[in-house]
């Protein structure tokens, strides 16, 4: 009997888990969609309706998941910045030293972009409002993603290798170049071939490294 109950229990379990990423799965389906559409058509243009015939699920199935389009949009943008931050992060951990460090984040920054051009516009080029909003369930805003950028800044004062100052002020200088060169190859792609990017990515980090470095 006890052997049945175990076994019944780990029925339960795995079905829990398919239920869960059933759930996943869908979320992800409505966000990657729903972020096409509000680039295309743009937010007051859009609605639930036509998300839900993107997918070929009913509206009714969208607010399931987001209580309005404000709710769904917002979701799109925290979920760009999750995959962002963790981008970001695993970066930092292959970069080494504090310069290799932000060498390497410089380039992941614009390679988010290149690979994940509708979250980008989402996130930093349509609605940045929301790069500084939080909301109740949240601790803080989604802009501390970018704490992981001036960690390697500060970690980089501390070791002599850049000039001192303000770390905030740097990291947010860097940042601006990053944003600079990702937003205008979205803008352009033709104009910005990958390999252009790469290159002036390479500039970009040589300069700010020569123009930042302890004398």
């Amino acid at each position: 009997m006890s052997q049945s109950n175990t076994q019944a229990a780990r029925l339960r379990e795995v079905s829990r888990r398919r239920r869960e990423q059933q759930k996943d799965d869908l979320r992800r389906t409505i966000l990657d969609a729903a972020a096409g559409l509000f680039v295309e058509h743009g937010y007051e243009a859009l609605s639930m309706r036509q998300i839900a015939e993107r997918i070929g699920y009913s509206a009714t199935t969208i607010y399931r998941y987001y209580e309005d389009k404000d709710d769904l949009l917002f979701a799109i943008v925290q979920e760009g910045f999750l995959r962002f931050g963790t981008q970001l992060t695993k970066a930092a951990r292959r970069g080494g030293e504090p310069l290799g460090r932000l060498q390497a984040l410089g380039h992941s920054y614009v390679e988010f972009g290149l690979r994940n051009p509708v979250y980008y516009q989402l996130m930093f080029m349509q609605r940045s409002d929301f790069l500084f909003e939080s909301r109740v369930e949240e601790e803080a805003p989604m802009i501390d993603s970018f704490g992981v950028l001036q960690q390697a800044v500060e970690q980089a004062m501390e070791a002599g290798i850049l000039r001192q100052g303000d770390p905030v002020t740097t990291s947010t200088v860097i940042w601006a170049v990053m944003h600079g060169i990702t937003s205008l190859a979205i803008a352009d792609a033709k104009r910005f071939t990958r390999r252009q990017v790469q290159r002036s990515t390479e500039l970009a980090m040589q300069m700010i490294r020569d123009g930042l470095r302890q004398p």
